[in-house]
């Protein structure tokens, strides 16, 4: 599939927004996305942090004040990334990150809130050129699905159940070391 906006390169990134249940699409290249990052037009209306607080029902930041969102212990100390100077004050201000490697530098605001929503933190899905024949993403799926039956079982104090399924995990951690 072709880039939406330059008709040139192929498109890697697909942005979907669903308003009064119309949905649209726009398919882009990397380079329009990162020209287009930069006036916002894209993503007009996206906050990160009101999403994941619409989501989660909660705040679940480790907020200390309404001045800056700030490591858990030490109070004076404001997370920011190293590659793009973006802090955890703008971040809590604007809802949004300035680089991909923001999401390291604040892994500790964005890991309560993404556990919430998703079923880990660790993407499984589809990936430009990747698809459905990724063996690593189909068995970190299977490996997720199991953790999350053998929480139910243990819940349900199915114990014989869940020992089962424990060793199933563990055959599979192993395979996956492989």
């Amino acid at each position: 599939m072709h880039c939406e906006l330059c008709k040139k390169n192929q498109a890697t990134i697909h942005i979907q927004e669903i308003i009064e249940g119309k949905k649209k699409a726009l398919h882009i290249c990397t380079e329009c996305a990162a020209k287009k990052s930069h006036d916002d037009s894209i993503l007009k209306g996206f906050n990160l942090a009101e999403m994941l607080y619409n989501l989660t029902g909660q705040m679940e930041f480790p907020f200390v004040n309404d001045e800056a969102a700030q490591i858990p212990g030490d109070p004076q100390v404001l997370l920011s990334c190293h590659s793009c100077g973006w802090d955890s004050d703008k971040f809590r201000k604007t809802g949004r990150l300035g680089c991909s490697n923001c999401y390291s530098a604040f892994k500790e605001l964005l890991d309560p809130a993404l556990k919430n929503m998703h079923r880990g933190t660790l993407h499984v899905g589809k990936k430009p050129g990747g698809g459905a024949s990724n063996e690593s993403g189909r068995l970190m799926l299977e490996l997720m699905n199991l953790q999350k039956e053998l929480e139910e079982l243990v819940q349900r104090e199915e114990y014989e159940k869940a020992a089962v399924i424990r060793d199933k995990i563990n055959k599979l951690k192993k395979q996956m070391k492989e």
